[in-house]
């Protein structure tokens, strides 16, 4: 589990020490005609957990995005007779806030071998809230100048919101954002393999989210047109007037199934193989929607190694499309199982590092990841294996505003490195810092697990 902005999962690893048991001391006689030695007593393997446990663990994170985050998890596990994987039942709680006025709340109920039948049962009930959610404009024609949102003195902001010493440019601190929050956020996913490594899963999401276009005094906020408000009064965002101060609410509600293809012979770090997902997704009034649309999702991941296990190429191709009458605020948005909703468009910590946070958005959105990682130094200090990665990637994105595909952007791009310290091949730290040319951007991730 990803964290999320920084959901990351809760890793429990333990080293055994074993210290062979020699055989009682050889009587005399024995020395003078020695034998072969005897053997180690085997010790018995240890005995797998069972019943209730509660497990915890703090989560911390950064990135240039949305800044300093940290939280915490808890789970009360139930792991049965022992013989269930990872787990019979499990039960998480999640508080999780960044310094930069993102929220991700989470009570998760999961249950693989539901009610000891081949699915698993996942429902998450979240409160999810972004106070300043980044937006740029529709598609890859959109338009970014940093001069439109900065100012150095913030301290001439508290008087007069609309304009900044030295900076003629200067619309508005708050130019580039509006404020959602879903409340709540429900999913519930089932899921099961089908023939070998194919999978199959369905599920159901709804959303009641609250979105604020302007912000008051204390936020800096502007009296002058933002950039989601300049898109909602030229008729491009369905369901938002922006004239008012008080908040829009939208209700959507959607059904979602997929087929699954894993190949990967380690799931957190893969060395070789493949994970494929497609995904349909719909939403109508039946569903409990308010807006009637639907989408459709292609993840295809490779993991090859060139010369050895220590070196592996890793490739994500991400394809995205959506019509119909489609809420702005999901237009950020990509789909599948693995994806989790506040993980944001093509630009930041999960799609595009070197990229803003959801610089492109769009009914359409294709995005590639390509990365390069050699396993350097493998320690194993008190019996703890400790693997340091470096990694070199790609990434780049396109979206385009609605079917027609009239935008005329370019894609965005971005490179960078990283270092990987994986611990027990499963909990991963991931260091990332990312250039991105074609913007003028950069940005620094420090966060858990692969991307991809």
């Amino acid at each position: 589990m990803h964290p999320i902005r920084t959901t990351w999962a809760v890793v429990l690893s333990s080293a055994l020490a074993i210290a062979p048991a020699w055989a009682e001391e050889a009587p005399k006689q024995a020395l003078e005609a020695p034998g072969p030695e005897p053997l180690p007593t085997p010790q018995p393997a240890p005995a797998p957990r069972t019943g209730w446990g509660v497990q915890g663990l703090p989560l911390v994170n950064f990135n240039s995005d949305e800044g300093f985050g940290y939280g915490a998890r808890l789970m009360v596990v139930d792991s049965g007779d022992g013989t269930q994987r990872p787990y019979r039942l499990a039960f998480i709680a999640q508080f999780f806030q960044t310094t930069n006025g993102v929220g991700m709340h989470r009570l998760i109920m999961d249950a693989p071998g539901f009610l000891s039948s081949p699915w698993r049962l996942t429902t998450d009930v979240s409160l999810l809230n972004d106070r300043f959610s980044p937006y740029y404009g529709l598609g890859s024609s959109a338009g970014y100048e940093p001069a439109f949102a900065a100012c150095e003195d913030r301290g001439a902001l508290a008087s007069n919101p609309n304009a900044c010493p030295g900076n003629p440019d200067f619309r508005g601190l708050r130019y580039y954002t509006f404020e959602q929050r879903s409340l709540p956020s429900v999913m519930l996913n089932v899921r099961r393999p089908l023939i070998g490594p194919l999978q199959v899963a369905l599920g159901y999401r709804f959303r009641l989210t609250t979105v604020r276009t302007r912000y008051n005094a204390e936020d800096l906020g502007q009296a002058r047109s933002s950039r989601l408000m300049e898109d909602a009064h030229a008729g491009l965002l369905p369901g938002l007037n922006g004239d008012s101060d008080a908040p829009d609410v939208f209700r959507t509600a959607e059904v979602t199934a997929g087929l699954l293809l894993d190949l990967r012979d380690n799931e957190p770090a893969p060395v070789r193989g493949m994970f494929h997902e497609l995904a349909l997704r719909g939403a109508t009034g039946v569903t409990g929607s308010a807006f009637s649309y639907w989408g459709a999702t292609a993840n295809l991941r490779f993991y090859h190694p060139v010369f050895d296990d220590r070196l592996v190429a890793a490739l994500r191709l991400f394809v995205d499309v959506m019509g119909g009458d489609v809420p702005f605020f999901l237009l950020s948005s990509f789909s599948g199982v693995e994806w989790r909703e506040g993980w944001g468009g093509i630009g930041g910590v999960y799609t595009a590092r070197g990229i803003i946070k959801n610089r492109l958005q769009g009914q359409v959105k294709a995005l590639a990841n390509g990365e390069l990682r050699w396993k350097f130094l493998s320690v194993a200090p008190w019996n703890q294996q400790l693997d340091f990665t470096l990694v070199t990637f790609l990434d780049a994105g396109q979206a385009w505003a609605d079917l027609r595909f009239l935008d005329g952007g370019r894609p965005r791009y971005a490179g960078g490195g990283g270092l990987r310290i994986a611990w027990q091949d499963n909990f991963i730290l991931r260091l990332d810092y990312g250039v991105s040319p074609s913007d003028g951007t950069s940005g620094f991730y420090l966060d858990f697990n692969h991307l991809f």
